[in-house]
C-alpha cells in the first residue's frame, strides 16, 4: 500500500511501524497530508531534505531516537503542531526561530541542555505546551540574534585587523617610495655636482690653454701693432705702385701718340682687342661659375646633411646619457 491510500483526509499515520529513516519523497508526493504522525518507531536521524515538506501543518515525532534536528528545520513556516515528547534531543538548532507559526510544542522527557530545559517548562497540560511553544522560538530568535551580533563582532574585528594591515602596508609602501625619492634626488644631484665639476675643470683648462696661446703669441710677437700697422703699409705701397703703372702707361701711350710712334687706331685697335679678350676671360668664368654653381649646392647639401646626421647622433647619445642619471 502507497502513502497516498493511507491518507485520511489530511492526515497520514505512519506510527508503530518500525521505521528507521523518513520517507520523504512519498511524504513530498502526499502534499494532501498536512498532519503527520510518525511517532513510535526508531528513527535516529531526519535527513535535511525534510525540511522541503512545508505543507506540513502538524507533525509527531514523539517517542523515537532521535538526538538532533536538521540545522534548515526552520524552513517548515506552515509548522503549527510539533511533537519531540520522549527522544535523545538535548539542543535544537538555531533556525527552530523561524518556526512564527508554531503554536504547541512538547519536549518532556528528552535530555535538554538546562537553558533550553529551563525556558521549555514541563509541559504538562495543553496551556503549558503552548507557552512553551511560544518561548522556545522566543529563545532560539535570541540566540540567533546573539550569534548575528557575535558573527557582527568577528566581521567588525576581522575588518578592523585588515584595515590596520593595509594601512601598514601602506605606510610600508610610503616609505619606500620616499626612500626610493631620496635615493633619485641623491643620484641627481650627485650627477649635477659631478658635471659642474667637469664644466668647471673644462673651463680652467680652456683658460689655461688661452693663456699659454697667448704668452707664446706675446713671445713670438712682442710688437702684435706694429705687424698690422706694417700690414696697412704694405696695402698703401702696393696701392701707390699700380697706380704709378697706371699712370707710367696712360704717359707712355700720350707719349708715343705725340712721338708718332704709333697711332690713335693703333691704340683703339689694342684696347678693343683687349676688350675683346677681356669679354671672352670673363664669359669663361661665368660658364664655369654656372657649370659648378650645383655641384657646389650638391657638395654643400650632403656636407649639411652629414653634419646634422652627426648632431642628431650626438644628441640622441646625450639623451640616453641624461636618461641615466634622471
Amino acid at each position: 500500500m502507497s502513502l497516498r491510500e493511507k491518507v485520511e483526509g489530511n492526515e497520514l499515520d505512519l506510527s508503530l511501524n518500525l521505521l528507521t529513516e523518513i520517507p520523504v519523497k512519498e511524504l513530498a508526493a502526499a502534499s494532501k497530508a498536512t498532519h503527520l504522525d510518525i511517532s513510535c518507531n526508531n528513527i535516529q536521524t531526519i535527513p535535511n531534505d525534510f525540511a522541503t515538506l512545508t505543507h506540513l501543518v502538524k507533525i509527531d515525532l514523539s517517542k523515537n531516537k532521535l538526538t538532533e534536528l536538521p540545522t534548515n528545520f526552520g524552513n517548515l513556516s506552515n509548522l503549527q503542531y510539533l511533537d519531540l515528547y520522549g527522544n535523545q534531543i538535548t539542543n535544537l538548532p538555531v533556525s527552530f526561530g523561524k518556526l512564527k507559526n508554531l503554536r504547541w510544542l512538547d519536549l518532556k522527557n528528552n535530555p535538554l541542555e538546562p537553558k533550553l530545559k529551563n525556558v521549555a517548562g514541563d509541559c504538562l497540560n495543553e496551556k503549558e505546551c503552548q507557552e512553551c511553544a511560544k518561548r522556545v522560538v522566543a529563545y532560539m530568535q535570541s540566540i540567533d540574534s546573539e550569534l548575528e551580533r557575535e558573527k557582527q563582532k568577528k566581521l567588525k574585528i576581522t575588518r578592523e585587523k585588515e584595515a590596520i594591515e593595509r594601512a601598514k602596508i601602506e605606510k610600508e609602501l610610503e616609505e619606500q617610495r620616499r626612500l626610493k625619492k631620496l635615493e633619485k634626488e641623491k643620484r641627481k644631484a650627485e650627477s649635477r655636482a659631478k658635471r659642474q665639476a667637469h664644466v668647471l675643470e673644462t673651463n680652467d683648462a680652456q683658460s689655461n690653454n688661452e693663456k699659454a696661446f697667448g704668452s707664446q703669441n706675446e713671445t713670438k710677437n712682442p710688437n702684435l701693432q706694429t705687424i698690422k700697422y706694417e700690414g696697412l703699409t704694405c696695402m698703401k705701397i702696393f696701392m701707390y705702385i699700380f697706380i704709378i703703372l697706371c699712370l707710367t702707361v696712360l704717359l707712355v701711350i700720350q707719349l708715343g701718340i705725340h712721338l708718332e710712334y704709333f697711332s690713335v687706331s693703333d691704340v683703339k685697335f689694342a684696347v678693343d682687342e683687349a676688350s675683346v679678350k677681356l669679354q671672352s676671360f670673363i664669359s669663361n668664368i661665368i660658364k664655369l661659375i654656372i657649370f659648378y654653381v650645383p655641384k657646389i649646392k650638391e657638395f654643400c647639401l650632403k656636407l649639411v646633411h652629414c653634419y646634422m646626421t652627426n648632431v642628431t647622433y650626438y644628441a640622441s647619445q646625450i639623451e640616453q646619457l641624461l636618461a641615466l642619471y634622471f
